[in-house]
């Protein structure tokens, strides 16, 4: 009967924006899984190199500690993907692991969101890697952690903008694509990357706002 009666059909306003939605959600999804599987097999033929922005002259004349961490974090550049690459050394194994606290907060166990927009809300995640977040018109941010000890790749092909960033003292990557916003900053003290995603709504000034007031322990 509702399929006979013209006055019950859904809004082609509202279906347009269910189906916006849905495309915007699986298609960060797949990009999100898609670069891990790649992390895991692609065999990058690149000039492997020191981020040159990480080697603050005066710093790394004075400190010996800031020199032995500045070397640990390359890139390796190709057409396609930057890959992120904390190099381990005898100096910093103690921070192999993000922390030795036994501290436990709502979505990381030594990490914690000190910040986030008004209006959104948490929808789904995996404890102590990421957590996703959304508001009532479908927008999201995702705010996730790697591991150090392995690589990670940020899709740098063709994109809108790319900035080199520092925050929390840790250096890193803005990327501008395809109307999504993803920065990438290695923490060498926890050898842990961090990721923050977020839809184009939200600006790039309040995606690293986000990544600002997020700590780890």
């Amino acid at each position: 009967m509702l399929q006979e009666n013209p006055e019950a059909a859904v809004p082609e306003r509202v279906d347009k924006r269910c189906l916006d939605a849905i495309d915007r959600h699986f298609a960060r999804e797949r990009r999100w899984n898609g670069l891990r599987r790649t992390g895991k097999v692609l065999r990058l033929a690149a000039v492997v190199m020191a981020i040159s922005v990480l080697l603050f002259t005066s710093a790394f004349a004075l400190s010996e500690d800031f020199r032995v961490a500045t070397l640990n974090l390359m890139l390796t550049v190709t057409e396609k993907y930057t890959q992120f690459d904390i190099k381990d050394s005898s100096e910093n194994n103690k921070h192999a692991s993000p922390s030795g606290s036994t501290s436990s907060f709502e979505y990381f166990e030594n990490a914690e969101i000190g910040w986030m927009p008004e209006g959104y809300q948490y929808a789904h995640g995996e404890y102590n890697e990421y957590a996703w977040f959304e508001n009532e018109s479908g927008y999201y941010f995702c705010v996730a952690i790697h591991s150090g000890t392995g690589n990670l790749l940020m899709d740098t092909e063709n994109t809108d903008s790319l900035e080199e960033v520092c925050i929390n003292g840790n250096e890193g990557l803005c990327v501008v694509k395809l109307g999504e916003i993803e920065i990438i900053t290695a923490d060498l003290k926890h050898q842990v990357y961090i990721e923050i995603s977020a839809s184009g709504e939200l600006t790039v000034d309040t995606a690293k706002k986000i990544l600002e007031n997020f700590i780890v322990f």
